[in-house]
């Protein structure tokens, strides 16, 4: 009924999100997400391709079976990857998101196979009706996604137009096609019951966990990237323990004829803790290159983001990665069966067969779904002109009008571009979808302090704050705007918030002479000291004159004065300063 036991099994395999979600969340409150989160992502999304790498290149047993696989496949990826990075087409990171969602449906189903195959159930049916219910539910989640956004400015690169009808019409029968298949699983699951061979209840509980997770992370959490890592951390704690277990299990059966699989997977915790570095150490390249930019598009989750050469090889280990494991961890392979300790299946089929269903096919079929996509996807966006992100962000915006993302990216992207009547419209639609959305509150905020309307202005810059009080840049933006409408008390904490861990001299400046005109010379002269230290201007160096010579010390402000002056011999204010010191300091 278990793979390892029934609290490891529930602890790592079945109901990992309980207690992965609340560690995520945790660390998220104390770590920026898009620094942290973007390198557990890319150790994450591509340490756990080393595992599988190991077995195929290891193995001698299964590297002579798939020889042909094992050398060709790494040969052609690569060469996809060089048309396509030579062209400059950024079109197969669309396959690379479509082949991610389906393998990480599969490696579901295969747990989901596992635990059936551990009470007896081996029927056809419900085996097909398992891996229908993980594509049609996968595939639903990413349907009503955000990261459908990425993956229509894709589509819409690639030279493709998709009507809002057609869109509509493609949801809807995906999520009727979802319910049939529903129906028949749950009537399957009545039907073996009485026939006395009810699947593992394990089974159904991992089902119902990973899809729940699937579509909390895809439909409810707002950023892209922490949801991709959500899962990724889930996906990745279940893959590595399996491996690692199954591994485990055939050396000391002595199933594998594998040199290094008989080192690494070894009993005893240094053979753990090395197997875990090496999956960290591989990952930490792709961190290093970069990957995440490919795995969640930085430029606002949208649109086409171009990658380095040595960044984009580990698209090549990703397609790899995702090919391999179509054929090497496979429950009807009496290996696999052996390492897993599954008992009472029936032979699996020989390398040479295949299922009747499609014999008639010609060998090699299956890459069809690769070739042709990508084939036609390249030659559209090559033979199209590039689409801006502007025009990219308007399309999508017309098929998800109720998207905050995608009212988000369009009024960004307006703004930048200064159509700014457009920008406050998918702006204002955005936060009013997400109340949460303090970057979009900060940018109403830049859109009316543009406008003249201070008040206006304000009131999203508070709003902003009150929602993220911890960014810098909207604390600077705030204290600005009422240092320039004369309300000087009221910027000064926003100011000291915004400088606060920031090298930045002009706001040490603008808080020091804020200070000062509000008599508070002596805090005022730290922040002009700091922001002399940071970049000696002539202004700093002659507001700081001032501030001293406010409180007595008028050797002091001679000295900056005459410092200003060494900058710029012409600078009247420091030189009218100057002057007066000097008389002051005649003798009477």
């Amino acid at each position: 009924m278990w793979i390892l036991s029934s609290w490891q099994d529930l602890g790592l395999f079945v109901l990992s999100p309980l207690w992965i979600i609340p560690i995520l969340w945790l660390v998220k409150s104390y770590f920026d997400a898009n620094v942290f989160g973007a390198m557990l992502l890319a150790i994450g999304g591509t340490g756990h391709h080393l595992p599988g790498f190991i077995r195929a290149y290891t193995d001698p047993v299964l590297f002579r079976r798939f020889r042909t696989r094992f050398i060709l496949a790494p040969a052609f990826f690569l060469a996809v990857y060089l048309i396509f990075f030579a062209l400059h087409l950024e079109s197969l990171k669309l396959l690379l998101i479509v082949w991610g969602t389906w393998h990480g449906a599969m490696q579901v189903n295969g747990f989901l196979r596992i635990y059936d195959s551990k009470v007896g159930s081996f029927a056809p049916v419900t085996s097909w009706l398992d891996r229908s219910m993980c594509l049609v539910w996968f595939a639903g989640g990413l349907l009503y996604s955000s990261r459908l956004i990425t993956i229509l400015s894709y589509v819409f690169n690639a030279g493709t137009s998709i009507s809002l009808t057609t869109f509509a019409v493609l949801r809807y029968t995906w999520m009727a096609l979802s319910a049939v298949i529903t129906l028949a699983f749950l009537i399957n699951l009545r039907t073996q019951a009485r026939a006395g061979k009810s699947p593992n209840p394990v089974k159904l509980l991992m089902m119902v966990s990973s899809v729940a997770l699937w579509w909390f992370a895809m439909t409810q959490v707002s950023s892209v990237l922490v949801a991709l890592l959500l899962f990724e951390i889930v996906h990745d704690v279940q893959y590595n323990v399996l491996v690692w277990y199954y591994n485990r299990r055939r050396v000391a059966q002595g199933l594998t004829s594998s040199p290094i699989e008989r080192v690494l997977f070894q009993p005893g915790l240094s053979r753990a803790l090395l197997y875990v570095v090496l999956i960290f150490v591989y990952g930490g390249i792709a961190d290093i290159l970069g990957y995440v930019n490919i795995q969640a598009p930085s430029a606002l989750q949208i649109g086409v983001t171009a990658v380095s050469f040595w960044t984009g090889l580990f698209m090549v280990s990703t397609f790899l990665h995702f090919y391999f494991d179509g054929f090497i961890w496979q429950v009807r392979e009496r290996n696999f069966r052996e390492g897993m300790g599954i008992r009472g299946a029936a032979p699996a089929p020989d390398s040479g067969t295949s299922p009747l269903r499609t014999r008639w096919l010609p060998p090699g079929w299956k890459w069809a779904f690769f070739v042709i996509p990508a084939a036609v996807l390249g030659t559209s966006e090559y033979r199209a002109a590039k689409l801006p992100l502007r025009d990219q962000a308007r399309s999508v915006l017309e098929l998800l009008p109720d998207s905050w993302q995608a009212n988000a990216i369009a009024g960004t992207l307006e703004k930048t571009s200064g159509s700014a009547d457009d920008a406050l419209h998918h702006l204002q639609r955005a936060v009013q979808l997400n109340p949460s959305y303090a970057y979009g509150e900060a940018m109403l905020g830049d859109l009316y302090a543009e406008r003249g309307e201070t008040e206006r202005a304000l009131e999203h810059y508070r709003q902003a704050v009150a929602l993220n009080p911890a960014d810098p840049d909207v604390q600077y933006r705030t204290g600005k705007l009422l240092m320039l409408a004369g309300r000087i008390p009221e910027a000064i904490p926003h100011l000291q918030v915004a400088e606060y861990g920031r090298q930045d001299a002009a706001l040490a400046r603008a808080i020091g002479t804020a200070l000062v005109q509000e008599k508070q010379t002596v805090e005022g002269i730290r922040y002009l000291q700091r922001s002399v230290q940071l970049e000696p201007s002539k202004e700093a160096l002659n507001d700081l004159g001032v501030a001293l010579r406010t409180e007595g010390d008028l050797r002091s402000a001679a000295e900056y004065y005459r410092k200003a002056l060494e900058l710029d011999p012409n600078y009247s204010a420091a030189r009218a300063n100057l002057e007066q010191i000097e008389k002051a300091l005649l003798p009477k």
